[in-house]
């Protein structure tokens, strides 16, 4: 039945409930008058309200109202997933971009060692290749001035040997100028004198000395005046001979 027939079926029912409520009240009465013989008069009967109750209106407003509190959670639910989305996503880049800072800072403190590490190995080898080159020059310089030694001791020998050579070139002309003026030679027959004579590079003598020998006083003292008076003796000429030469030298007097 349609909400419309139900509509006219009211009056039916409070027409069919009053009776129902007369003929209740008359069957009191009824009951009232065995005991009672008193006559009572009935009354006018009021007519009762009665009230409908539509259990599919209420089943569709309990309905509505948990379709409308079903969507307000639905709502609510959505509302809070959209929070919940909204604060996971923000945690999400802030995460993020907190990765990204400390990848970043990660990079450059990377690059920053990386830098300190590559100059302290090019100064490193900087230095390495310093030293190396020290080292080199003083190897070089070492030989070179070994090289120059060498050279300089050649030359030095070359020059001693120069210098005795030339001296020992002079050597028969010195002891001929000395037998020249050695006037009183028949005082050292069978005689034997040893002189150390010093001479300047000029050849001029500076000092004569006995060293020794089988001699009298006499064959000696010829032989010293024989050497002062040869004086200047032949000598080498060349100054730089005279640093490699004894100028002591010894003769040996034997007539």
């Amino acid at each position: 039945m349609n909400r419309a027939a139900r509509k006219l079926s009211r009056p039916v029912r409070a027409v069919v409930l009053a009776i129902l409520v007369h003929v209740a009240v008359g069957a009191l009465l009824g009951l009232s008058l065995r005991f009672q013989p008193k006559t009572v008069q009935p009354g006018v009967a009021k007519p009762v309200q009665a009230i409908v109750i539509d259990r599919s209106a209420i089943e569709a407003e309990k309905k509505k109202a948990e379709e409308k509190k079903r969507k307000a959670e639905e709502k609510k639910q959505k509302e809070a997933e959209a929070r919940r989305k909204k604060e996971a996503e923000k945690k999400r880049k802030a995460e993020e971009k907190k990765q990204k800072v400390a990848e970043a800072k990660r990079k450059a403190e990377a690059e920053k060692k990386r830098k300190a590490e590559e100059k302290k190995r090019k100064q490193a080898e900087a230095k390495r290749k310093k030293e190396a080159e020290k080292k080199r020059k003083a190897r070089e310089k070492k030989k070179r001035e070994e090289a120059e030694r060498r050279a300089a001791e050649e030359a030095r020998h070359r020059e001693e040997q120069e210098a005795y050579s030339a001296l020992r070139a002079l050597v028969g002309e010195i002891k001929g100028k000395i037998e020249d003026n050695w006037s009183n030679r028949m005082a050292c027959g069978g005689q034997e004198v040893t002189i150390s004579v010093k001479v300047a590079l000029s050849g001029e003598v500076e000092s004569v000395q006995v060293l020794g020998g089988i001699a009298d006083d006499a064959c000696r003292r010829s032989a010293e005046y024989a050497v002062w008076k040869a004086s200047p003796l032949p000598f080498p000429d060349n100054p730089r001979y005279y640093k490699w030469l004894d100028t002591e030298i010894q003769f040996i007097f034997r007539p």
